[in-house]
C-alpha cells in the first residue's frame, strides 16, 4: 500500500534549465507584484518556486538578474504580440470590435496588471530595458497601427482626423486610464471594465465613422 509520502507531488521533478527558469520567473512575478523590490529575497523566491536557495542560484546569480530576466520576458511577449489590429478588410464596427476584444482581453489579464504595476514601481532599476521597450515594442506597435489605419482611410471606412494621426496612444487611453485608476483605487473602480468597453466602442465609432 503506498504511503502518504508517495502521494505528495515532487517539487524537485526534473525540468530542463529553460523550463525551470520559466518557473522561477513565474514565482518572481508573484513576489515582485506583492512586495517592493527591496522586500523580495532570494530565499522567498526559492520558496515560492519550490526550490532550495542553491537550486535558484544554479539558474540566476542574483535577485537583480531575476528582475532583469522578468522584464526581458515581458518585452519579448509584447514584441511578439502584433495583433492589435487585424490585417483583413473589415467594416468599421468589425474593426473596432476586433481591436477592443484584443485590447480588453489583454487588460483583463491578472498577469498583465501585475507586470504593469511592476514596471511602474521598479522600472527605474532597469532604464536600458525601458528604453528598449519603447524602441522595440511601443514604436513597432504604433507603426503597425498607423499603417492599418491609413489603409482603412484609403478604403473610405475611416474618417481622418486627430485620432487617426495619433491612433496608438489616443485609442489606448481610456483602457490605460482605467488600469491606472484600478491600481490606485483602494476599492472597486468607478466604472466596470464591461461598461468602459461599451463606452470606448461608442467613442471610437463616433470619432472614426465617415460623415
Amino acid at each position: 500500500m503506498p504511503s502518504k509520502k508517495d502521494d505528495v507531488p515532487d517539487k524537485r521533478r526534473y525540468l530542463s534549465s529553460a523550463a525551470r527558469k520559466e518557473e522561477i520567473l513565474d514565482a518572481a512575478l508573484v513576489e515582485f507584484s506583492d512586495r517592493t523590490y527591496n522586500a523580495v529575497t532570494m530565499g522567498r523566491l526559492a520558496e515560492c518556486a519550490g526550490l532550495s536557495k542553491a537550486g535558484i542560484y544554479a539558474h540566476f546569480k542574483s535577485k537583480e538578474e531575476i528582475f532583469h530576466a522578468l522584464l526581458e520576458r515581458l518585452t519579448k511577449q509584447l514584441r511578439d504580440f502584433q495583433g492589435w489590429l487585424p490585417d483583413e478588410d473589415l467594416t468599421l464596427p468589425e474593426l473596432v470590435d476586433v481591436y477592443l476584444d484584443r485590447l480588453y482581453t489583454t487588460f483583463n489579464s491578472p498577469a498583465t496588471v501585475s507586470v504593469y504595476r511592476l514596471l511602474l514601481a521598479e522600472s527605474a532599476r532597469a532604464p536600458e530595458l525601458v528604453r528598449r521597450w519603447r524602441e522595440d515594442v511601443a514604436r513597432g506597435l504604433q507603426e503597425r497601427a498607423q499603417i492599418i489605419i491609413q489603409r482603412n482611410i484609403e478604403r473610405g471606412i475611416i474618417r481622418p482626423g486627430v485620432l487617426t494621426e495619433h491612433f496608438f496612444p489616443l485609442a489606448l487611453a481610456p483602457a490605460l486610464l482605467w488600469l491606472n485608476s484600478s491600481m490606485l483605487s483602494k476599492g472597486a473602480p468607478s466604472i466596470s471594465l464591461v461598461r468602459l468597453r461599451d463606452a470606448h466602442r461608442q467613442l471610437l465609432l463616433e470619432l472614426l465613422e465617415p460623415r
